[in-house]
């Protein structure tokens, strides 16, 4: 039952990110990066589609949230129909912010991610992905509940602790990465990097 609460509220969380900032993202101009061959999605939320899916979200309560089968998916029938050639899909998306990613361009590759969670709210690596672009703007509370709601889906790697013990290391919370990384360590116990971590957050 308390990993139940604790799963809803990081996902609680996450959808907090997502509601305010995925319409700034569909809003603002989007462009394909130049070295990757990945069309820029278009039309693929239309602005009713939007407005619904922000409404959702606003009006579910914690106690709804278990019973939504698909919570972040638009209903399909205020989505325009789109053919297999057309179709956006979350790996389409997530391979366009893997390139912007690459060529430094992290508010272009962060809006890809947005929506790539907003088609798969289950997928915990799409959340690392975010988390880290969140990283890398600077924007340690935002990666932080990122890198919760990741770990929270998918607790069995390393990786997963390391990133949140490093998001609340930067936030100043000690107890919060000094638990994170001891995670961490006790699944991979030989990662220098998360020897690393504790040194410092100990230090």
């Amino acid at each position: 039952m308390i990993v139940e609460w604790i799963l809803i509220i990081a996902i609680i969380g996450i959808f907090v990110i997502i509601v305010r900032r995925l319409p700034e993202a569909l809003s603002e101009g989007k462009t394909t990066p130049t070295a990757s061959p990945v069309a820029t999605p278009t039309g693929e939320i239309g602005t009713q589609a939007l407005a619904r899916f922000k409404n959702f979200w606003e009006k579910i309560s914690p106690f709804e949230i278990k019973k939504q089968s698909a919570p972040l998916a638009v209903p399909a029938t205020t989505a325009p129909a789109a053919t297999p050639s057309t179709e956006v899909t979350e790996k389409l998306l997530v391979a366009e912010g893997d390139a912007f990613m690459e060529q430094g361009k992290i508010k272009e590759a962060e809006r890809s991610y947005l929506r790539a969670v907003a088609k798969s709210p289950k997928e915990p690596k799409l959340y690392n992905r975010l988390g880290a672009t969140y990283l890398k703007l600077r924007n340690y509370s935002d990666a932080l509940q990122a890198f919760e709601a990741a770990r929270d889906l998918d607790g069995s790697k390393a990786s997963r602790h390391y990133n949140v013990a490093l998001a609340a290391w930067q936030l100043g919370n000690l107890a919060k990465a000094r638990e994170a990384i001891k995670q961490a360590m006790t699944l991979d116990p030989t990662a220098q990097k998360y020897k690393d971590l504790s040194a410092q957050i100990e230090g």
